[in-house]
């Protein structure tokens, strides 16, 4: 499949709003998440004197300001791999949708891979952000690592990316509507 073929396809796709919106419900759920591992130790020391609701609008400060208490680049890399995540997780329902399957075990391993590292370490271990804090796991086990676990947010940008290739060069799109009620897949 050429590179017009395939983003043919994911305009195809996220012209759809259904897919759209799954994609950034999905990636604001995944960036929600890492603001939150990153922010527990706060959240949960505030929740005693603040309460549920102004802890709750205190985690949305920290949602819209996160920025600012990260590096720049786990900043960025975060982001990118939210949205590669949302788009993934579309694409994916999209093949399934179609009748298409979900495109075998290979795609399942690297896709899997991908979603780990993401998890993991999405913008940078050292900066507390990801499953990495969680398990105790940071700046003092990065050190050897010569860029502080960014080297993981890449890997994992990688890997998402090449998974979504992956995935639209099994897929074919529907260019007529479906013949049934007229709905575009």
């Amino acid at each position: 499949m050429e590179w017009k073929q395939m983003f043919s396809t994911w305009k195809k796709i996220f012209t759809n709003w259904k897919y759209l919106v799954v994609t950034v419900i999905i990636a604001i759920i995944f960036y929600s998440i890492n603001v939150l591992v990153s922010s527990w130790s706060s959240l949960k020391g505030f929740f005693p004197t603040l309460g549920f609701f102004q802890t709750i609008k205190f985690f949305f400060i920290l949602f819209f300001w996160f920025k600012e208490t990260i590096m720049f680049h786990s900043f960025i890399s975060l982001i990118v791999i939210s949205i590669l995540f949302g788009a993934l997780f579309s694409l994916v329902g999209y093949k399934v949708r179609i009748g298409q399957g979900t495109g075998g075990k290979k795609i399942g391993l690297f896709g899997g891979i991908g979603l780990f590292l993401a998890a993991f370490a999405p913008g940078c271990a050292a900066c507390g952000v990801g499953l990495a804090s969680v398990f105790g796991i940071g700046a003092g086990a990065l050190f050897f690592l010569p860029y502080d676990g960014f080297e993981l947010s890449i890997a994992s940008i990688g890997i998402l990316s090449f998974t979504i290739v992956t995935v639209t060069k099994n897929m074919y799109v529907c260019k007529l509507k479906n013949l049934n009620n007229g709905r575009m897949y």
